[in-house]
């Protein structure tokens, strides 16, 4: 007869599903699951709300929503479990190369009114990391990113921030399933004759792997090969383009008239790099930040193209008097299809064709949604390409016209912005955290020029924070 048991064995819980004996076996299957922590909570969208999970094996993770983290303002029921990497690898398979943590978790939410199922949030949601140095165990502690299952496969989160000596890592999210920290082997020690040009050798150290160095008859040299990487893509016609390097601006430049672009970073190291881009049009209208980690090899061009930078959007009133149309816009690339996601009960969808220069324009009959909050966001496609969301923009369906603020051009705030992405966040904050009580901090952490930093630096960076 099939059953199950549930032992608690040193604060972790073993599931013990056990089958029938196969007709032509007399051994009975067996499957283990090890859950170290489980909770359940609800709570108000329209709210702020943080939580914490606790796991018996010396972890944590934190999760912390805005208010209005969903614009229906629904009641939330929270369900957070931490298992073991065995229980969930073997039908999530990891990429080629990669090593994980050993604890994930599953996070899932429904709405109290009718059990629906919540897979994604109107804005990110910030999620830390606690782990310990066995959690990790054989994996190169600045290589660690946050990962989500999307259901194929493991991508990493935005906004990615490891902490070394905290042993934290911080990122964002709007998509909810299983998470964990996913990283590389550490980079083994250079040995010549093993084939690999690396380390500190050098052809004068290891012709073997690394060639002769030439020279002889007038004037010859050694001719060595530069570590960079290319970045090519899409964005909106004239915008400005930044691209972030492990949280830091590396370097700007602007797209064409075509809305294409192409940016160079050279004198790497090797190694695994975070890198970010995000692109602001003439209007002050800026994008989400892409973010991705790859693997850089010494004296290799590492070439990253297809790059797709989501619509800016912005809707002409924050309220709407109900019936009168809602004019939402923004910019693409030339000539994009533009759909336009009304977040209502029923979400609708909505479509249009950028003009020329990118830009385009849908009026949006109110009288298709009822009164209250909604929210807005877009995608892009042309030749067969086709963007992630755009970020979300919310509104109010009522009784009233109230125009929206028209964006400005972004000014890096006077302090705390230590990454040069014109915000303080918390990617500020993790940056800031690292150098807590460190000796010679960068000028760009020591907020208070005082040479160290301390709590003073933190009431400075809370004073200047955007979000």
């Amino acid at each position: 007869m099939k059953g199950f048991q549930v032992f608690c064995v040193l604060g972790i819980v073993l599931t013990l599903f056990v089958y029938p004996a196969p007709l032509f076996s007399g051994e009975a299957v067996l499957n283990v699951t090890v859950l170290y922590a489980e909770e359940s909570h609800d709570f108000d969208s329209s709210n702020s709300f943080s939580e914490s999970l606790e796991n018996s094996n010396d972890t944590s993770f934190d999760i912390s929503f805005p208010e209005d983290s969903l614009s229906t303002g629904n009641e939330i029921r929270m369900q957070m479990e931490s298992t073991d990497e065995v229980a969930v690898v073997a039908s999530r398979p990891l990429s080629s190369g990669k090593l994980a943590a050993n604890t994930f978790y599953d996070l899932s939410f429904t709405k109290t009114s009718d059990s629906s199922s919540v897979t994604s949030f109107d804005k990110p949601i910030t999620l830390t990391f606690h782990y310990t140095d066995s959690d990790i165990s054989g994996i190169d502690e600045s290589t660690l990113v946050a990962h989500r299952w999307n259901g194929s496969s493991w991508v990493s989160l935005d906004n990615n921030a490891v902490d070394t000596g905290l042993n934290t890592v911080i990122a964002t999210t709007q998509q909810f399933s299983f998470f964990s920290l996913i990283g590389d082997a550490p980079t083994p020690a250079a040995s010549c004759g093993d084939g690999s040009c690396n380390g500190n050798e050098t052809c004068s150290t290891c012709s073997a792997d690394c060639g002769s160095c030439g020279g002889g008859g007038g004037g010859g040299g050694i001719i060595t090969s530069v570590t960079k990487v290319t970045f090519k893509g899409r964005a909106y016609p004239d915008s400005d383009i930044t691209i972030l390097r492990n949280a830091q601006v590396a370097a700007t430049t602007k797209a064409g008239l075509d809305a294409n672009f192409e940016i160079q970073l050279s004198g790497l190291s090797s190694g695994t790099h975070t890198f970010g881009v995000w692109a602001e049009n003439s209007k002050g209208n800026r994008s989400i930040t892409h973010t991705f980690t790859i693997s850089v090899t010494s004296g290799v061009t590492t070439v990253i193209s297809g790059i797709f930078i989501p619509p800016t959007i912005f809707v002409e009133k924050t309220e709407v008097k109900r019936g009168d149309n809602l004019n939402i816009l923004g910019q693409s690339v030339p000539e994009a299809d533009i759909t336009v996601f009304i977040n209502s009960n029923e979400e609708l969808v909505k479509r249009i064709t950028a003009d020329e220069s990118g830009v385009w324009l849908y009026k949006f009959d109110t009288s298709e949604i009822e009164y209250g909050d909604h929210s807005t966001r877009a995608k892009a496609a042309k030749n067969n390409d086709i963007t992630t969301f755009s970020k979300v923009i919310a509104f109010k369906v009522g009784d009233r016209n109230i125009l929206a603020e028209l964006p400005e051009k972004t000014v890096s705030p006077a302090k705390g912005d230590t990454n040069s992405d014109k915000r303080v966040n918390l990617v500020d904050f993790s940056i800031v955290a690292y150098w807590y009580k460190r000796p010679s901090p960068l000028a760009s952490v020591d907020l208070n020029n005082d040479g160290k930093v301390d709590l003073i630096d933190f009431s400075i960076l809370a004073f200047y924070w955007t979000g």
